[in-house]
């Protein structure tokens, strides 16, 4: 029956705009994707956060739990939950932001803009290459001396001018000392960007790096950001050509008639060792989210969730990946397409 088709083809359409990255990460076994995957990620998010800013909006949530695959094609995806989002001219809440992604100008009370986006968007390509949180606090108090182990310091006027400053800081400025959970205690600038990541790719630990300077105003932008030499090296706005390949003929002269020859056609290959998920279920355990993590907050530090609950309707904007050139004239097949 025609209907039922009908019915079924949207449930499943349903279904696919449902997985969202940390959905991905945790089918992955927190094992992090290609560099490769994270860039189409990242450029995707980046042209969606081009259009906030144009339009000076703020999202204040951006999360994996945010970001849902599309079912329209590999590398689409959908960003949703603007429960918490305002103009950059009218905010609405001083609390906002799940706290791994959470800016460090939000932690310590100074105005936010839409460079808190931003910020989010490193620690969230962070994410997807480890699989875990760059910045795992259990608390803020331990947020930003997490941070603060990767980063070092922050700028000794940014710290006198927050009005939050005395929660993490003493009067000559020092960070209080914190212990977490598993009784460890984080150290200002004892762990080097790259150690954190396991990567050494120079243009992807300074994007990351722009992604998460201190000062917001330092901070890279969308524009820069997709202007940037680790995006640029994807290639998404190289355009297919639509034109047939070229026919070569040659005379054969034996029978003095022509013949055409094709040119010889190139490989695709892609080196997709981390992209795979495995679909076997041979993974051992499934290993759970860090305590902590904006996938399980019901309640902030220090008052209640200010953004939109699960199960209700998402209001999203969908970006659609522009895609790369392929050999043979075809669409690259994702190994992680939701389809």
């Amino acid at each position: 029956c025609e209907c039922v088709r009908v019915c079924v083809c949207f449930l499943i359409m349903l279904v696919c705009d449902r997985v969202n990255l940390y959905e991905l990460i945790k089918k992955n076994n927190f094992q992090g994707f290609s560099l490769a995957l994270i860039r189409r990620f990242a450029h995707a998010l980046l042209r969606c956060l081009q259009m906030l800013h144009r339009e000076k909006i703020i999202h204040c949530d951006l999360k994996p739990e945010n970001i849902l695959l599309s079912q329209r094609g590999p590398g689409n995806i959908k960003v949703v939950d603007f429960g918490s989002s305002c103009y950059e001219t009218q905010r609405v809440y001083t609390y906002i932001q799940s706290r791994f992604y959470r800016s460090p100008e939000v932690i310590l009370g100074h105005p936010y803009s839409m460079a808190i986006d931003m910020w989010s968007l490193g620690c969230i390509l962070a994410e997807l290459y480890t699989g875990y949180p760059l910045f795992p606090g259990e608390s803020e108090v331990e947020q930003i001396a997490c941070i603060m182990e990767v980063l070092g310091m922050p700028p000794n006027d940014f710290v006198q001018s927050a009005s939050r400053r005395k929660l993490f800081f003493d009067s000559k400025g020092n960070p209080r000392n914190v212990t977490n959970s598993k009784g460890r205690k984080r150290k200002p600038s004892s762990v080097e960007l790259s150690a954190a990541l396991k990567n050494n790719d120079l243009l992807f630990l300074d994007f990351i790096q722009r992604c998460l300077s201190w000062d917001p105003t330092k901070r890279m932008t969308p524009d820069e950001g997709l202007q940037h030499q680790w995006i640029l090296d994807g290639n998404f706005n190289k355009v297919r050509s639509r034109t047939k390949p070229a026919v070569k003929k040659t005379t054969d002269s034996s029978t003095n008639t022509e013949k055409q020859v094709k040119p010889e056609e190139k490989t695709h290959s892609e080196n997709s060792s981390k992209d795979q998920l495995k679909r076997d279920g041979s993974a051992t355990e499934e290993r759970l989210r860090p305590i902590g993590a904006s996938a399980e907050e019901q309640v902030c530090e220090g008052g209640g969730r200010n953004t939109q609950q699960q199960g209700e309707r998402p209001i999203h904007i969908s970006i659609k990946a522009q895609e790369q050139a392929d050999p043979k004239g075809k669409q690259s097949q994702d190994p992680l397409s939701p389809v």
